[in-house]
């Protein structure tokens, strides 16, 4: 019975949009930040001092740089899924591969025989 990893090793990994993997980090990271809340901080920061804006752009940089992080962490998972489904293509290749060389050898036994 194959394990879990073993079955979504034959299916390709699922590799989301440029936006959607942004908005998929960055919900966690700082939502204000994704593509839906960058279309509020105008009206949401309309009569913020100098101070806090300064605050703002900190806390934006720190976010920044988690989200770095974490999508670099997304890169090192993916390739990984990427590899163990090349690894199960390949295998499947030549499971396939040895069972016709397995027929075509018995079907060419049976006929010398």
């Amino acid at each position: 019975m194959p394990t879990t990893d073993d079955a979504t090793a034959t299916q390709p990994p699922r590799i989301p949009t440029g936006q959607e993997l942004y908005d998929q980090i960055m919900a966690h990271v700082e939502p204000e930040l994704t593509t839906e809340g960058l279309k509020t901080l105008e009206d949401k920061y309309k009569g913020e001092t100098p101070e806090q804006f300064t605050e703002r752009k900190q806390r934006y940089a720190q976010a920044f740089d988690r989200y770095d992080q974490a999508y670099s962490g997304y890169l090192a998972t993916l390739q990984s899924q990427v590899n163990r489904f090349r690894q199960a293509s390949v295998d499947q290749v030549e499971m396939e591969d040895r069972a016709n060389e397995n027929d075509m050898l018995q079907s060419l036994s049976k006929n010398f025989l």
